[in-house]
């Protein structure tokens, strides 16, 4: 910013016309200047000394003092705080001795002005005391040198070295300008949430500007940039978190300290979130290859020992077509190894160069685990020795990992591997979610289990792995290691972040969320429209058949349901029950329950279960009816054991509309794992939503019409009728749930 003019006015100048510079700059004065040598703390001590010259001249509003004419300090304060550090050998004989400084400030080697503090006693010597004057209107836009001289009531000291200042009170017009080639302000849609791009900011005609300030979608400006020379350009990297507008707000801080205000200085917008750049699905069911579904020409080549097995997401076949539907697409089973075991080993190669491991990435991968006996490796992607990042188990701690390698160099431990373990161990034979990203930006990398942050750790040796993502195994040391044992399905890659927050208003969950929750896995059908026998047939491809506990002759062929015109199964309320050999849903992680019930009118006010999974002493979950309040309800029991669980202990959410009974109602119950939050619909409305601190996993069957509690089965038991039971892992969407109260399956793709 150009300084401005200045004309004196005769009264600004009156008190420097009465001391004109005879010889030096600034030093004519009515006393003669006596040269003080600087403070000595040894030697003799002298009563009646002159004070010694003060030292560490500062003003408290801009800094310490500046030397260099060609460099002064720069302040937006017109009558700043003078200070001086002061010294008196007469201190130490007589323990008292009070001084005054007298400050004096000068331009173009006249005195302007002056002030002088009050008198104190000074510190007893060697020690010294700071003492402070206040100015008033020192002139802007001009050089100005000021000193400091010390008084003891007799003599003054000799004359501090001059400090410089300039002051300017003028605030920048505007805030930096700001420019970028990766997300350009041209009403274009640029880039996706999650990836970065590098700014520049720009002075915009502030030649002094100190600092830039800016807030990102945002108006707090309290992020703070700073060039290397003033009035330069600073370059950053900012990673959208949103589609659609993003805006950057900034002002600019001068050399003087004065801050332009905060204002939008871009926008800019952004597109919806990109697609993976690979992404491998392993829905092919049969043959030796899984294709890339970005890209058909490329994709993993299957060894012979990798089986094909049912899957946790993926490709669904038609029932209207396929008598024996596939519901949950297929994924691949790698034996991996037994620590110290020699190979073969089952392998998956790919020709898949995804992404530059040194920039921002993200991965994900489904898996479930045989056994926990070594480190194995899921995901990687290798360099010539070494895996650049590798997602999986670790064994030392029996926990999941994501680790990053400091170099593709021989690995000797000198340094370490960067590493971010989950906070739980790691369960074997679970269809488990992970995920990994790094962010280039800042050196994070974070680890996500099941939907749940688990940690995160800063990678500070960044380097980008040339070769090819590697399934089922990591590379360490040059050589292939740490087999996977265990199902492996829908791996997917990015070359930006994967975000844990929603990336536009018109989405309510975000993409962390989604991969682990969204794609809902059908576990078990049962339409119960059997018309005769004791065995109840899963029309899921899972195959988890049920057994009537009951007479058929009264269960079948009784129950119509008027609303989807299909015949359901008639309950006696007297034990009578449908029950799987087997646990249908892993009741720890996230799940939906569905089913059309009636309940009796002579039922009223006794609770009745119509749905739920029995552990070895109780239920873990229950949907079905509370006599005590009259609603539909879900609920959590609060653990497993042979006590009864206290009523303070249970997570329960009711209804709010009245109860019909006699009637056939839709009921859907949700346990969201990554959330921790159970929710409750009827007629495929939401009707309660709360949190939930607890979740366990009941291992026994899935029952229909009843439920366990304190180890005893009859318990709950349902009067009236109950059709087309759904169970699926995940969080049905209300899109879903509509499709499933019409008696289909919900889309269960991501």
């Amino acid at each position: 910013m150009p300084y401005r003019a200045r004309v004196w006015s005769a009264a600004v100048l009156a008190p420097a016309l009465l001391f004109p510079v005879l010889s030096t700059p600034a030093h004519a004065e009515q006393e003669p200047v006596s040269e003080t040598p600087a403070v000595s703390t040894t030697g003799p001590v002298i009563e009646g000394s002159t004070p010694e010259t003060p030292v560490e001249l500062s003003d408290f509003h801009g800094g310490a003092c500046s030397s260099d004419p060609d460099a002064p300090l720069l302040i937006n304060e017109v009558a700043p705080n003078f200070t001086a550090y002061v010294h008196d050998r007469d201190s130490t004989s007589s323990g008292r001795q009070k001084v005054k400084t007298e400050f004096a400030w000068f331009v173009d080697g006249f005195r302007i002005g002056g002030a002088e503090s009050p008198s104190t006693d000074v510190a007893v010597w060697s020690s010294g005391s700071f003492q402070s004057a206040d100015s008033s209107g020192l002139p802007e836009d001009v050089l100005i040198a000021y000193r400091a001289r010390v008084h003891d009531g007799t003599s003054w000291s000799g004359w501090s070295s001059d400090c410089y200042l300039k002051v300017n009170t003028s605030r920048p017009d505007q805030g930096p300008a700001v420019t970028s080639t990766d997300y350009l302000a041209d009403g274009m849609a640029h880039g996706s949430p999650g990836l970065p791009g590098e700014f520049t900011f720009s002075n915009n005609g502030v030649d002094t500007a100190e600092d830039y300030h800016y807030g990102f979608n945002d108006d707090s400006c309290t992020t703070k940039v700073t060039p290397s020379t003033q009035g330069g350009s600073v370059t950053l990297a900012l990673t959208p978190r949103q589609e659609g507008p993003n805006w950057i707000y900034a002002r600019t801080v001068d050399g003087f300290g004065n801050s332009s205000d905060c204002v939008l200085v871009y926008s800019f917008l952004v597109a919806p979130p990109s697609d993976p750049v690979a992404h491998i699905g392993f829905d092919e069911g049969e043959g030796n290859r899984a294709v890339d579904a970005i890209d058909p020409d490329r994709g993993a080549t299957l060894s012979d020992g990798v089986d094909w097995v049912r899957g946790r997401v993926g490709t669904t076949d038609n029932p209207d077509t396929n008598p024996t539907p596939r519901m949950n697409g297929t994924a691949v089973h790698t034996s991996g190894y037994t620590d110290g075991a020699p190979g073969p080993f089952d392998e998956i190669d790919t020709d898949l160069l995804t992404v530059d491991t040194s920039g921002t990435f993200s991965v994900s991968v489904w898996v479930k685990l045989d056994h926990a006996d070594a480190d194995h490796t899921v995901v990687a992607q290798e360099g010539a020795r070494q895996s650049a990042f590798r997602l999986g188990y670790d064994d030392d701690s029996g926990r999941w990992a994501f680790e990053m390698s400091p170099e593709d160099e021989y690995w000797d431990g000198s340094r370490p591997w960067g590493s971010v373990l989950s906070s739980e161990a790691a369960e074997v034979d679970v269809w488990t979610h992970l995920l990994g990203t790094h962010d280039s930006r800042t050196g994070e990398f974070i680890l996500y289990v099941d939907g749940v942050e688990q940690g995160e750790a800063t990678h500070t040796g960044g380097w980008n792995a040339t070769g090819p993502l590697t399934v089922g195994r990591g590379l360490f040391q040059g050589i292939g290691d740490h087999y996977w044992p265990g199902a492996i399905d829908d791996i997917r890659v990015w070359d930006r972040m994967v975000h844990d927050q929603a990336v536009s208003d018109h989405e309510l969950e975000n993409e962390v969320w989604r991969l682990a929750n969204r794609p809902v896995s059908p576990e078990g059908r049962w339409t119960l429209d059997e018309y005769d026998g004791t065995q109840v047939a899963d029309s899921t491809d899972r195959g988890l058949d049920a057994t009537l506990h009951g007479d058929p002759l009264t269960a079948w062929n009784f129950a119509e349901n008027d609303v989807t015109f299909s015949p359901g199964v008639r309950l006696n309320g007297d034990g009578e029950h449908i029950e799987t050999s087997g646990p249908a849903l892993r009741t720890d992680r996230s799940f939906s329950v569905a089913a059309w019930v009636r309940l009796d009118e002579t039922a009223q006010g006794a609770d009745a279960t119509a749905v739920s999974q029995s552990g070895q002493y109780q239920s873990a979950f229950h949907l079905g009816y509370q006599g005590s309040n009259g609603g539909w309800t879900f609920k959590l029991s609060p653990h497993d054991d042979s006590s009864a669980p206290g009523s303070e202990g249970w997570s329960r959410i009711y209804s709010t509309t009245p109860t019909l009974l006699g009637e056939w109602t839709h009921l859907v119950g949700v346990y969201d794992h990554t959330r921790k939050e159970m929710v409750l619909y009827v007629n495929g409305l939401e009707e309660a939503r709360t949190s939930v601190d607890h979740a366990w996993h009941a291992e026994g069957g899935l029952r229909i019409g009843g439920a366990r509690h304190q180890g005893v089965n009859d318990h709950y038991h349902w009067t009236g009728d109950i059709d087309d039971v759904h169970v699926y892992q995940g969080v049905l969407s209300e899109r879903d749930i509509n499709r499933v109260y019409m008696g289909e399956f919900p889309n269960i793709q991501i």
